[in-house]
């Protein structure tokens, strides 16, 4: 959908749909009924947030500690103590990117939680709520954004490569 009033957040929904749906079909990967699944996913998990955290400027930090809090205790429940692997952040980044991709990505872990078999350990990350107000200021603020120049730009640039590199840890988990 092209129109001459996009704003940042029409830009970014439309423009990172193929990067969003790749990561979906990478999270997919995962048996989150299985401990082993479950396990391998989160440390995915951890390992995405660490990167994420190494790239924050802040504005994320609270919650990026906490989901990193969460997810110690899951895999230490699972029987994983190993810290989370930050890996290097893309070359673009952008602080609205990152905060973006981090509350979409809690909003799509909420559906793939819905797999997680009754009782079953190591859930407290997944099952988290979501900052419903932190999303809907941010969208407040890519709505009043135009989405053209230089700015929105950089932001769909670094939203996708942000994706891209979810989705790489993803897979890499995956295959372990």
């Amino acid at each position: 959908m092209i129109s001459a009033n996009q704003t940042l957040r029409d830009r970014l929904r439309f423009g990172t749909r193929a990067a969003q749906d790749a990561l979906d079909r990478a999270q997919r990967r995962f048996d989150l009924s299985s401990r082993d699944g479950r396990g391998r996913f989160l440390r995915a998990q951890a390992d995405t947030i660490a990167t994420l955290r190494r790239a924050d400027d802040g504005t994320l930090d609270a919650a990026l500690v906490h989901a990193l809090d969460l997810l110690a205790a899951d895999l230490a429940v699972l029987g994983d103590d190993a810290p989370p692997v930050p890996r290097t952040p893309p070359a673009t980044d952008d602080a609205l990117a990152r905060g973006y991709v981090w509350h979409g990505q809690r909003l799509a872990l909420r559906m793939l939680a819905r797999s997680l078999p009754d009782g079953a350990d190591g859930t407290a990350y997944l099952l988290a709520p979501r900052d419903a107000d932190a999303w809907r200021s941010l969208c407040a603020d890519l709505e009043t954004t135009s989405g053209y120049g230089a700015l929105p730009d950089r932001v769909l640039t670094a939203a996708n490569d942000w994706l891209a590199l979810l989705e790489t840890l993803c897979h890499d988990h995956a295959r372990r």
